[in-house]
């Protein structure tokens, strides 16, 4: 009895938010294309429209305990309502026990599968291991911090493009990259994968910051090397011409450049741009220059140059009503409703930070000529 008038008081107190949470999810837009077909009985009654999109880990079995932690959030926070799919890449097996313990977390509605990363891992032809070891080494001691292992300099890079082209990835238009150990701290009441397709978005971030000054010392002439080089990548057509440059390189180059590059450990992505020509040729360009492995240049420095440089502001959404958090770093919805569905401090959240870029997006993504950046 007892438990029957907590919860009618529950209901009473939220009124009818209380009931509208129990009603089954809905595709949010009548406007929506045609739906695919259902892969999963349960979400067929449920008539809910799946993007072609999967969750992405690149991971090891030692990671397990965080991967776990990471997938609990992410399936009651919202999956469980949608059963989106997982991936698990790594460059080694799996374990048996990490197999079957991921399967259990992802639930009945969830296919899950695993790959391994037989290209496009470890040392480049053109990079001397031994210069790359000594420039970690170099970088960490500068910095008061443990030097990369060679392994995370290959997971980086291979986070930086390769991934997109691996063949269970490749039949997925979107991804949404989980980081082993992160949290979502609010309920999803919208459906991320749905809302790129459906308003034409290649790019989906949570946290953007300023990278550390002496990571990244050579990049901005890496990239006027390949404008200088690719002109072609950046030509428009005489329609396009009378409405100037489409890219939002003035969020990255205000006056000089800033070092603003999105965090890559939580994004939602069109991978049709990360094996786009462009990206590729970008992504091709930087990886000849070394500096994944001679400096500290990140899968997020490489991503964050290809969507300034190619995607325009009206193409990329800074996902503010999204509750994330990875180490220290956290994005916290600052809106009274949207706090209703989340466990975080809106006040703590990285974006008032000065060194933050996410509230600078919606002011400086402009477009300009890269010829002046």
């Amino acid at each position: 009895m007892l438990v029957f008038i907590v919860v009618a008081a529950y209901k009473l107190a939220l009124g009818p938010a209380a009931e509208e949470e129990l009603q089954p999810v809905v595709a949010y837009s009548k406007n929506l294309p045609t739906p695919l077909k259902p892969i999963w009985e349960t979400t067929q009654a449920r008539h809910v429209y799946l993007a072609n999109g999967c969750f992405l880990f690149i991971t090891r079995t030692m990671s397990l305990t965080k991967v776990r932690r990471t997938m609990f959030d992410i399936q009651r926070r919202f999956n469980d309502r949608y059963g989106y799919p997982y991936v698990f890449l790594s460059e080694q097996p799996l374990s048996e026990q990490f197999q079957e313990s991921v399967r259990y977390m992802a639930g009945p509605n969830a296919s899950v599968e695993f790959g391994l990363i037989e290209e496009d891992w470890g040392y480049p032809e053109w990079i001397v291991p031994e210069r790359a070891e000594q420039a970690a080494v170099d970088w960490a001691d500068a910095n008061d911090l443990d030097a990369d292992r060679a392994g995370y300099r290959h997971m980086v890079r291979y986070w930086a493009g390769p991934f997109a082209r691996h063949p269970l990835v490749q039949k997925y238009r979107y991804m949404w990259r989980l980081e082993p150990g992160s949290h979502y701290t609010c309920d999803f009441d919208y459906d991320p994968f749905v809302y790129l397709e459906s308003h034409g978005l290649s790019y989906g971030f949570a946290i953007s910051f300023e990278e550390m000054p002496d990571a990244v010392p050579s990049l901005a002439r890496a990239a006027r090397e390949f404008v200088a080089v690719n002109a072609d990548v950046f030509e428009t057509t005489e329609k396009q011409k009378p409405l100037g440059w489409s890219n939002s390189l003035g969020w990255m180059f205000d006056m000089e450049y800033n070092r603003c590059q999105f965090l890559t450990n939580s994004e939602v992505v069109d991978l049709d741009f990360v094996r786009s020509n462009q990206y590729r040729r970008l992504f091709d360009h930087l990886d000849r220059r070394g500096g994944i492995y001679y400096e500290r240049w990140s899968d997020a420095t490489v991503r964050s140059l290809a969507v300034a440089m190619f995607l325009n502001s009206s193409q990329v959404r800074w996902l503010d009503d999204v509750g994330y958090k990875h180490d220290l770093l956290n994005n916290c919805p600052t809106s009274v409703e949207r706090q209703m569905r989340c466990a975080c401090d809106p006040a703590k959240s990285s974006h008032h930070l000065p060194m933050s870029c996410s509230a600078r997006w919606s002011t400086s993504a402009r477009s300009i000529d890269p010829n002046d950046i």
